[in-house]
């Protein structure tokens, strides 16, 4: 139960920690074509991707604090029908992936393909054709 007067409707952006901004922006850039946006200064060197209608944030660390204790990642959306193409072009492209594209069974009945890889910082992206919840 919600506490009263408080109304989330969804996301507006994730942010993570990455430790070579140049190579980040390339490789998000160069792979998935994401569109940089304007960012305010915020004395620290970071940039903000435009997703559709969704926002990935970024700030630049020397080191990333402990990881421990779970297996944090973010997931990008890739329609069905463009999974297995959008695989191949991953793999083309010499991205390595954290195990094989795989198809697995929810609840019994529900096919959803995923697979993961890096980015140059090391974080961790789920790539899945479960796409946002609508309506």
């Amino acid at each position: 139960m919600a506490l009263q007067g408080i109304t989330v409707s969804g996301y507006s952006h994730v942010a993570i920690d990455v430790t070579d901004l140049a190579a980040t922006r390339a490789f998000y850039q160069g792979i998935f074509g994401f569109e940089e946006l304007r960012r305010p200064d915020f004395g620290f060197p970071g940039m903000w991707l435009r997703i559709g209608d969704l926002q990935l944030h970024f700030s630049e660390v020397k080191e990333f604090a402990s990881r421990e204790g779970g297996f944090p990642h973010f997931a990008l959306h890739v329609p069905t029908n463009r999974f297995a193409e959008t695989m191949e072009a991953i793999g083309d492209a010499g991205i390595p992936f954290l195990g094989e594209p795989a198809l697995r069974v929810d609840f019994g009945t529900v096919e959803v393909w995923q697979a993961f890889i890096t980015d140059p910082s090391g974080n961790v992206i789920e790539l899945t054709d479960v796409g946002p919840m609508v309506g």
